[in-house]
């Protein structure tokens, strides 16, 4: 017989006698059981890992978006410390540039304090000299004006002893 494999088939009882076909019938029958079990077994796989697929796929996604917001967050957070970086530079440049002015204008103050500190030294000195001539001249002229009334007391003494004496 003809099976609709190609193959020449016979009844299965007319061979069932034999101890090989007996042995082959018995695999078969084993097979076909681990191929049920295995096909079952296939799908389950097929089954269980496409849930498992979802939910690593679902995970990874979740893991993401945290990642990538995550890294938005550190973006924001380097452009704002640049941000403050680079105002904190300019306010410490400005603060030099202001210190720098405002100390030159204290080192000229200081400068013409002492300056006009100097300048009133001389001129209390010039003062001092100035009293101190006048002070000299008025001795001076105390002393002409003594030595002329002296001059005058001696006369006038000399001019009385003379008329006393009568030497006139």
């Amino acid at each position: 017989m003809l099976s609709n494999r190609g193959m020449i088939t016979m009844s299965d009882t007319d061979y069932s006698h034999d101890k090989k076909v007996r042995k082959i019938n018995s695999d078969i029958e084993k097979f076909k059981i681990e191929l049920k079990k295995g096909e079952s077994e296939l799908s389950g796989i097929g089954a269980r890992l496409d849930g498992e697929i979802d939910r690593l796929r679902t995970e990874a996604k979740s893991r993401r978006d945290a990642y990538e917001a995550i890294r938005s967050r550190v973006k924001e957070a380097e452009d704002a410390w640049k941000s403050a970086d680079n105002r904190y530079k300019k306010t410490a440049s400005k603060k030099n540039s202001e210190i720098s002015k405002v100390q030159k204008r204290v080192d000229g103050l200081r400068k013409r304090v002492r300056n006009a500190e100097k300048a009133k030294e001389k001129r209390i000195s010039d003062i001092e000299k100035e009293k101190q001539k006048q002070v000299d001249k008025a001795k001076r002229e105390k002393a002409k004006e003594m030595d002329r009334l002296k001059a005058d007391e001696v006369g006038r003494v000399e001019e009385e002893k003379k008329r006393e004496l009568g030497m006139d």
